[in-house]
């Protein structure tokens, strides 16, 4: 072969691997066109834990973490109580769920939305605006004896 075709055949395969290279790079180009933001990252910690009462007020605080009623008729109630100090607007969605084999949905989800002030102890409450006063009676939903606790979802609501 002489000098000359194994130089045109060299010029063929570089050209042929710079179209390969630029037609990857236009391809990659095109589809990070197609990419898509995220929503909103808040940096911060929401913090606190669900609490329960039978009788629901503040007077001498009798909110606990668990809680323990004679029968399945009694009314309790919950509460979620920060202790971080987020401020932003908030939806709760607290659902009762009941152990069985596993623990399983007893209730579809009461809604609350809220602004977190930052207060390290600002209880809300299972009410549509997370006030004392219309607090959810959560054993208006118990059918039975056994075993029973509340789900508090946090998530931004904006």
């Amino acid at each position: 072969m002489t000098e000359r075709k194994k130089s045109q055949k060299g010029f063929v395969a570089v050209t042929l691997i710079t179209v390969l290279a630029i037609a990857l790079v236009l391809v990659v180009y095109a589809s990070l066109l197609q990419m898509f933001t995220g929503g909103e990252v808040v940096v911060g910690t929401v913090a606190g834990s669900v609490y329960y009462s039978k009788t629901n007020t503040e007077a001498g605080d009798p909110w606990a973490l668990t809680l323990s009623v004679n029968n399945y008729t009694d009314p309790w109630y919950a509460r979620f109580l920060f202790t971080s100090t987020y401020q932003s607007s908030v939806t709760i969605l607290w659902q009762l769920q009941k152990m069985g084999a596993s623990w399983g949905n007893v209730t579809g989800f009461q809604y609350t939305s809220i602004v977190l002030n930052g207060n390290t102890s600002q209880p809300v409450y299972a009410s549509y605006d997370g006030s004392l006063t219309s607090n959810r009676n959560w054993g208006g939903n118990v059918t039975a004896n056994g075993q029973y606790r509340i789900l508090a979802y946090v998530s931004t609501a904006d």
